[in-house]
């Protein structure tokens, strides 16, 4: 890693601004998703980067703007391209055997496909939850598997972003008991960014339990847990950890408390800047 400290982000919201305005949180970066309009309004004010909405394994993405990408990484604090591990059913031919190559055979075209033009090693592949509502018979068990993760980052030579709340998802969906086991069986060897949030405690009524919200004992004690890895240099040390509470737009709006963001920021700071 090229800084001294891992550097601290949380997720842009007009809150989260207006707390660092007032000196009550320290960031080092907004975190954006890939939206060119509100990534220029919040550059103004402050340093970014951009969290993109990619996806590796469903294949060709009309929408997607390479130059865009280009100009991010060479204007903002964007380090990578993050690209998630994502596959349905639907996303193979009927007819056609979905098998764990195959599943990492498509997530591997699509990061070479990045690596093209950003190279390999700007390129990060991140876990997912499994399963999400909305893909609740249709999305794959095959890529929240530590095994095929870990081959994926191992034949392209990409790195490994680690979300712990979509890690802990994963785990109850697939009925794995063990939380730690499983993030030490991830390429966390490769770890160039970490994502922490809350989950909420209960489940739906599709018995999700969903993220995105404030931190519990439970999620601070996977959070702190996943600092020593990093502190004994069992994982590699990230670039980045994000706070992905909070956000922009409908979606986020009840859910970008000022309590918790004053609340819980600092000391995910603390722990980023413990390393």
């Amino acid at each position: 890693m090229g800084n001294d400290l891992m550097k601290f982000a949380i997720n842009y919201s007009p809150q989260a601004e207006r707390l660092w305005r007032e000196g009550r949180i320290q960031v080092d970066l907004f975190k954006c998703p890939d939206w060119p309009d509100l990534v220029m309004q919040v550059s103004e004010v402050h340093a970014v980067y951009v969290h993109c909405m990619l996806f590796a394994g469903p294949g060709a993405q009309p929408n997607l703007d390479l130059d865009q990408l280009q100009q991010w990484l060479e204007t903002t604090e964007t380090l990578v391209v993050n690209t998630h591990l994502w596959m349905t059913k639907s996303d193979f031919s009927p007819g056609e055997i979905i098998s764990t190559e195959a599943v990492i055979e498509r997530a591997v075209r699509d990061v070479e496909m990045l690596g093209e033009r950003f190279g390999n090693e700007r390129i990060v592949v991140e876990n997912v939850p499994y399963p999400t509502e909305g893909w609740y018979s249709e999305q794959l068990e095959e890529i929240v598997d530590p095994t095929v993760l870990s081959e994926i980052v191992r034949r392209t030579g990409c790195g490994f972003l680690l979300d712990t709340a979509h890690a802990i998802r994963a785990c109850e969906g697939a009925g794995r008991r063990d939380v730690k086991d499983y993030l030490n069986a991830l390429p966390a060897h490769a770890l160039r960014e970490l994502h922490i949030v809350g989950i909420l405690p209960e489940p739906d009524k599709l018995g999700m339990r969903h993220d995105h919200f404030e931190m519990t004992a439970a999620d601070w004690e996977i959070a702190e847990w996943a600092i020593e890895q990093i502190r004994r240099g069992r994982w590699s040390e990230p670039d980045t950890l994000a706070f992905e509470y909070g956000g922009v737009g409908e979606r986020f709006a009840w859910r970008s408390e000022p309590r918790v963001i004053a609340e819980q920021a600092p000391r995910l700071y603390e722990l980023a800047k413990s390393v």
